[in-house]
């Protein structure tokens, strides 16, 4: 796999210090020829000389691991996909170049690409209602006709000068009649415009909520530190009692499903599905402690969140961040990092420890990065039946799509054809990196009647490195010989020409 590029990282922290390449070459104990060829690009670095190189420039090791870059990439890759035309699409290694030696214009592409995929859905969604909405329809009807009647009406009368008075009266009653209807219908347009703009800011607040978590690792120290401070009791008595006693709030259980969660500001009364598991209890009671006491928490992670930028994407995050912390509640970093170590993630098991569900346990498998406990460094997804990523956590190293699906191939969307049989398999990509996949799909019991339980598939992946700290690994060939399974990322990112499973044109076939 070709190195990311993170020269121009390491050069534009060297110049904002004012440190001389020969005085930074001095430092790393390199000479000065080696520094101008790594902050080119020439030469990649890790080990301990990422890490000597990240301590002189007064850097988080994180900050030089490519994830930024990684991210710019993959997006890069999806514009060359995008792109109109064989002889004007670019090449998708010359991403790589483009950042390395034009950072600024990179980000500026990649800017301009997602505003063109806001401004594409304000325009479908404008169009879907100007063909749907039953009050514009009706209206622009109305208007056609009282527009037809107005101009019948004057073409007679235009045609009959000398009208006696008895007619024209009778047809100027008309003109009336119908004028005052077209300006009825106007204002009920107007009425309908009013307020009612269609509001697409949302659709890139997703974007930016997953570079806020993508470039800190989904892992959030204050929020950490917030539910170590509180040590909840995390009984479902316990955290009802703490939420009526210190803020008002009661819990009852309702048979309506959809209930928000949120309490009644009227009642103060949260209510919650007679459907909802002790675990999902367990989490939203954690949810809205966070939501009231850890305000401060949340606020301070998003105000220096440079990657936020919308309104739409600060309340995203807060909502993220809120799961975040009821996590933190539930499995408490220490015992769960401890039990997942020595249980080797079974989730089964951990779920009878914890009290927890899958999507849970899963989901606090990817914040398990703290500086001397990480966990197993996991990406997870969520696919829907339709095979739509309906939340995705990445791994600077998987190349993990940001909108639609991925590789067909992908276990994923084989559990979906047996549901609550978690699958195991070990991936190969064409740049012949390895990754452990294990994906179970589940559906959520019905609680009445009719009720629709939509499916859905959970997976976690990981680099082949660390499958054997996994119990799922056991009886599976994890060397670099063993079998594993062809995929790509998508279709059209994957070089993969014989590839029976092909559901669109690749942009890569043909490259070199």
């Amino acid at each position: 796999m070709a190195s990311l590029p993170i020269g121009h990282r390491i050069r534009a922290r060297r110049r904002d210090l004012g440190i001389t390449q020969t005085a930074l070459a001095g430092t790393l104990g390199i000479s000065v020829s080696y520094v101008n060829l790594i902050e080119h690009d020439k030469r990649s670095i890790g080990g301990a000389l990422l890490n000597r190189v990240a301590e002189a420039l007064d850097l988080e090791p994180g900050a030089l691991d490519g994830v930024q870059e990684r991210r710019i990439l993959d997006e890069l890759a999806e514009i060359a996909a995008g792109s109109a035309g064989e002889a004007a699409r670019p090449r998708p290694e010359s991403a790589r170049d483009l950042l390395a030696r034009h950072e600024p214009w990179a980000r500026a592409l990649l800017s301009l690409h997602r505003a063109g995929i806001r401004d594409q859905g304000t325009i479908a969604a404008l169009s879907n209602r100007l063909n749907q909405d039953p009050v514009l329809d009706a209206s622009v009807n109305d208007m056609l006709a009282s527009a037809t009647a107005i101009r019948s009406v004057a073409d007679i009368l235009a045609d009959a000068p000398d009208m006696d008075g008895v007619q024209r009266a009778r047809f100027d009653a008309i003109l009336q009649e119908e004028a005052t209807r077209l300006s009825d219908v106007a204002q009920t347009l107007a009425r309908a415009f009013e307020g009612g703009q269609t509001d697409v800011s949302g659709l890139t607040a997703p974007e930016e909520v997953d570079d806020f978590l993508y470039r800190r690792s989904n892992h959030f120290p204050a929020l950490e530190a917030f539910a170590e401070r509180l040590a909840l009791d995390t009984d479902i008595a316990a955290l009802a009692e703490r939420l009526e006693a210190r803020h008002g709030i009661a819990l009852r259980r309702t048979a309506d499903a959809d209930a928000p969660r949120a309490p009644d500001p009227r009642t103060r009364t949260l209510f919650l599905p007679e459907s909802a598991t002790p675990a999902t209890l367990r989490f939203e009671m954690a949810r809205r402690i966070v939501a009231l006491e850890g305000t401060d928490a949340v606020a301070a992670e998003i105000g220096n969140a440079p990657e936020l930028a919308s309104p739409a994407g600060r309340e995203r995050a807060t909502r993220a961040l809120t799961a975040y912390g009821a996590a933190a509640i539930a499995l408490p970093y220490a015992p769960f990092h401890e039990a997942a170590e020595a249980l080797r993630y079974d989730i089964d098991a951990l779920a009878v420890r914890f009290g927890a569900s899958a999507e849970q346990l899963c989901h606090r498998f990817t914040t398990l990065r703290r500086t001397g406990a990480e966990g197993v460094p996991f990406a997870m997804l969520r696919a829907n039946a339709a095979g739509y990523l309906t939340k995705r956590f990445p791994l600077p190293r998987l190349p993990m799509p940001r909108h639609g699906g991925a590789c067909p191939l992908w276990v994923v969307y084989a559990a979906m054809q047996t549901p609550d049989l978690r699958m195991a398999r070990i991936a190969e990509f064409p740049n012949g990196e390895r990754f452990f996949m294990l994906a179970r799909a589940t559906r959520p019991p019905a609680s009445a009647y009719g009720q629709t339980r939509p499916a859905h598939a959970l997976m976690l992946a990981c680099e082949i490195v660390h499958a054997d700290r996994l119990v799922y690994s056991d009886g599976l060939d994890l060397s670099a010989t063993g079998r594993a399974d062809p995929v790509g990322p998508t279709c059209l990112l994957c070089p993969r020409a014989a590839c029976t499973h092909r559901q669109e044109a690749s942009i890569r076939i043909g490259t070199s």
